[in-house]
Formats: structure tokens, C-alpha cells, sequence
């Protein structure tokens, strides 16, 4: 396992910062998109959080919301990629094993954020064949990322349960909290794909909550790679202090 000192040096204020980048930019994105698109009178306003009266994609398909949404999320995808990379060697330096979990969290992240940017390029495009590259896009982002995201859980709590890392236990159940709300939402969405009739709100609501959900995590990873960072460099002094 590394030493306090080059996990205070690893685990430095940028690496955390991409993580909160990660959930941050999309949402930003996404919110104002759906904003400039009201503004024009492209869509109506409402809450689409809970009213559903646009779903994501009309968010950035209508006049000057269009090239800011392409031009923000598919940077946001690219950032997303490299949260993942990132954060396998946080892991790592945790004192974790790069063994085939790890391996596969990074593989899954990554491919979720290369989705992301097939979704973000086809968005507002016509024809089946687009249509069907947008709908795999959305997809593979959403699965591929929470899967990930279940990966990444699991090895935190792995690691806290061998004593290697002490993270408040708040950050951790708020990690599967996030998680626990994506599978029930993603379960009760497929009653209102199938058997209501009117279904194009509740939809909408849902893609719109789990969407929130899915960045969210990533607000609990800034704060375990934060808390990891601060203790490690606490660790580094007090050892300073007796050598």
C-alpha cells in the first residue's frame, strides 16, 4: 500500500475536482439547454423533474440550444472518460488490486462516456437509422455508467471493510442510496413503457430524475476523494512531526 505521502500527492485537488466536473457539466448542460429552448419558445416551462413536459433530447435540439448543447456534453463525455481512468489509479493508490473489477469499471465508464458522445452527435438528426444510434447511445450510457458506478461502490466498501480507508459512512450510503433509487426507478419505468397509454410525461420524468441520480454519484465521489486526500495529507504531517 502507498504511503500517506504519495496518496496526498495522487489524490491531489484536480483529480478531485474532475470528479465533481463529471456530474457538474452535464447537469449544467442539460438544465440550461432546456432553459434556452423555453426562452425561445421552443418547448413550454415547466419542472421537468417531476411534470415532464420535454424530455432531454428536446432540451438541445431547438435553435441556439442545439450547438450548445453538442458543444458541452460531448467535452463533458470527454471528461467523464477520463474521471474513470482517474480513478482507477485512486483506487490503486487506496491500496486496491488491479485486478479484473477494476479493470472492468474503467472499460464500462469509458465506453459509457463514449456513448454519451454517439448519443450527443446523432442528437437532432433524422432517419431510422440515426434514430436507432441515439436510442443505443442513451442506453449504453445509462447502463454501462451505473454499472460503474456499482463497481466503483463496491470496491470503496471493500476497501473500508479491510481498514485501508476510513470514509464517513455517510458518503458511502449516500453512494448506494443513489444506486438503490436508479435500479427501482429503472424497474418502475418498464410498466409505464408498456401499459400506460399517455406515457410520454412520465417518461420524460423519469429520464429527467435518473439522469439527476446518475451525476449525483459522482458529487459523493468528490467528497470520498476529498475526505481520502485530507487524511493522507494529515497522516503525511504527523509523521513529518515525529520523524
Amino acid at each position: 500500500m502507498a504511503s500517506s505521502t504519495e496518496i496526498s500527492k495522487t489524490l491531489s485537488p484536480a483529480i478531485a475536482w474532475l470528479a465533481l466536473l463529471t456530474g457538474l457539466l452535464p447537469f449544467c448542460i442539460v438544465n440550461l439547454a432546456y432553459l434556452g429552448s423555453a426562452s425561445a419558445g421552443h418547448l413550454p416551462w415547466c419542472f421537468p423533474y417531476l411534470e415532464g413536459c420535454t424530455s432531454i433530447s428536446s432540451a438541445g435540439r431547438y435553435g441556439f440550444s442545439y450547438f450548445f448543447f453538442k458543444a458541452g456534453m460531448i467535452p463533458a463525455a470527454l471528461v467523464m472518460g477520463a474521471f474513470w481512468i482517474v480513478c482507477r489509479r485512486w483506487l490503486l493508490t487506496l491500496g486496491d488490486v488491479n485486478g479484473r473489477m477494476v479493470r472492468a469499471m474503467v472499460y464500462l465508464g469509458c465506453i459509457s462516456a463514449v456513448f454519451l458522445m454517439l448519443y450527443t452527435v446523432f442528437l437532432g438528426s433524422k432517419g431510422d437509422v440515426y434514430n436507432f444510434m441515439r436510442r443505443t447511445g442513451v442506453i449504453v450510457y445509462f447502463s454501462f455508467g451505473y454499472l460503474a458506478q456499482l463497481i466503483l461502490l463496491g470496491r470503496l466498501r471493500g476497501l473500508q471493510a479491510a481498514k485501508r480507508i476510513a470514509i464517513p459512512a455517510y458518503i458511502l450510503n449516500g453512494k448506494l442510496a443513489v444506486l438503490i433509487a436508479l435500479l427501482m426507478i429503472g424497474l418502475g419505468s418498464i410498466p409505464i413503457s408498456n401499459f400506460v397509454v399517455d406515457k410520454h410525461r412520465p417518461e420524460n420524468a423519469v429520464e429527467w430524475t435518473y439522469a439527476l441520480l446518475m451525476v449525483s454519484y459522482y458529487f459523493f465521489t468528490w467528497l470520498a476523494i476529498r475526505h481520502t486526500a485530507i487524511t493522507a495529507l494529515a497522516a503525511g504531517k504527523n509523521l513529518d512531526r515525529q520523524t
